[in-house]
């Protein structure tokens, strides 16, 4: 769930050796793409190193975040955690707000608690850490604590630079997801194909499967093999496990866990087209409960987010591709929801509730704030200047039955 384009991780890659094993020391070198196990292992993409880490929390380092109140879905009103979180975070570390960059962000489902990745300072030197949020405050995880595994993730990319001069070994790794006793992490190496996908076994066993992926981009009418996954998450449609994956400007691809193989070529099925000019940045699969439908949500850089019930994927098939196919742009394949939320830079469940963002501040979009958000709608009612602000006006949906809130 990584906000690649907004937070490129800083450093010269280097080629690791290092393969499955336990080890010496926790420092990372850079900190991006997180993900969790179903217990209470954490998962962190160090691109920099060439590795995915794997730290297994102690219990002494998961807080039950149960009694934190996350807003009040009923009337659309979640709750701000912080206002400005990198001055929350630098405040810890010891650094000013524009010294932190925050990469990605995580929550620990079983206790609702969320983790970040971050860095301290900026450029080749900029330390990588994860903190974490505890009752509203944060706190840095002391990752010497935690049983540690790491895994390489293989061949590399050097240190040259594609167009605009975005540094290509910051695509290293761009996301990592979690599936029955396996990760999936996204990326470019340096062979052929670029875009490259990783299945490795946890506990890490120094076996890295690598499945080369080729796309039809319908905004491009060509096969491309080089810009890698941006985001991803794994659902099953009609009853198969399947990679749901988003690439910049802006594909949904389909891709059956079972067609990733190691050294295998792999062509994923193009089933949407969110729109051109535009990366997404997050996605999740959630349930709606006002209708029981399975749904993925996409957040974008520069349009709506997007939400696509699971039965609508399953069934959209593939969009036309080949040889006189021309270029669609616009929206295409698959139909989805809009949903109404801009400026966010990372998102992820809660449980079946909520959701929490960082986001621009809508009082001030210098700043980055940490929000949560009621679902099904990801609608926060106070952003907006609407009749029923006014006192004494009409109230169809019972808005101010309640009282105001207020937190302790």
């Amino acid at each position: 769930m990584t906000s690649l384009f907004r937070n490129l991780s800083a450093g010269i890659i280097m080629l690791s050796t290092a393969g499955a094993a336990f080890a010496d020391s926790t420092a990372l070198t850079s900190a991006g793409a997180l993900a969790f196990d179903k217990a209470n292992t954490l998962f962190v993409g160090d691109g920099k190193a060439g590795l995915v880490h794997a730290f297994e929390l102690s219990d002494t380092q998961l807080e039950d975040q149960s009694s934190y109140e996350l807003g009040r879905a009923k009337t659309f009103e979640g709750r701000t955690v912080f206002d400005n979180i990198n001055t929350e975070i630098g405040a810890v570390l010891g650094v000013t707000a524009d010294e932190v960059q925050i990469n990605d962000l995580v929550v620990h489902k079983p206790t609702k608690q969320i983790f970040l990745s971050v860095h301290r300072g900026l450029g080749p030197d900029a330390e990588a850490l994860i903190v974490k949020v505890d009752q509203g405050k944060i706190e840095l995880v002391d990752l010497s604590k935690a049983t540690h595994s790491t895994q390489s993730i293989g061949a590399l990319p050097g240190d040259e630079t594609i167009e605009f001069e975005r540094p290509l070994h910051t695509l290293a790794i761009t996301d990592i997801d979690f599936y029955n006793g396996e990760i999936f992490v996204a990326g470019v190496s340096n062979e052929a194909f670029d875009s490259t996908l990783r299945r490795i076994s946890y506990p890490f066993d120094d076996d890295v499967a690598v499945s080369r992926i080729e796309i039809w981009h319908a905004v491009h009418a060509q096969w491309e093999t080089r810009a890698p996954i941006i985001t991803q998450t794994i659902a099953e449609l009609d009853g198969v496990a399947t990679l749901i994956a988003l690439y910049g400007c802006t594909p949904v691809v389909g891709i059956p866990l079972g067609d990733l193989e190691d050294g295998k070529q792999v062509r994923g099925t193009m089933i949407a087209e969110l729109g051109y000019g535009n990366s997404p940045v997050d996605t999740v699969v959630y349930t709606n409960a006002w209708t029981g439908a399975r749904n993925v949500l996409v957040t974008n850089t520069h349009r709506s987010a997007a939400s696509y019930t699971l039965h609508t994927l399953e069934t959209a098939g593939a969009m036309p591709f080949g040889e006189g196919v021309q270029p669609l742009f616009g929206i295409g394949g698959a139909e989805y929801t809009p949903v109404p939320m801009s400026g966010v830079v990372h998102l992820d469940t809660i449980d079946d509730t909520w959701a929490v963002t960082v986001r621009e501040n809508p009082e001030n979009p210098r700043e980055l704030q940490m929000h949560t958000l009621a679902m099904p709608m990801f609608f926060e009612r106070s952003d907006h200047v609407v009749e029923m602000n006014w006192k004494g006006a009409p109230d169809p949906f019972g808005f101010h039955v309640d009282p105001p809130l207020k937190y302790n």
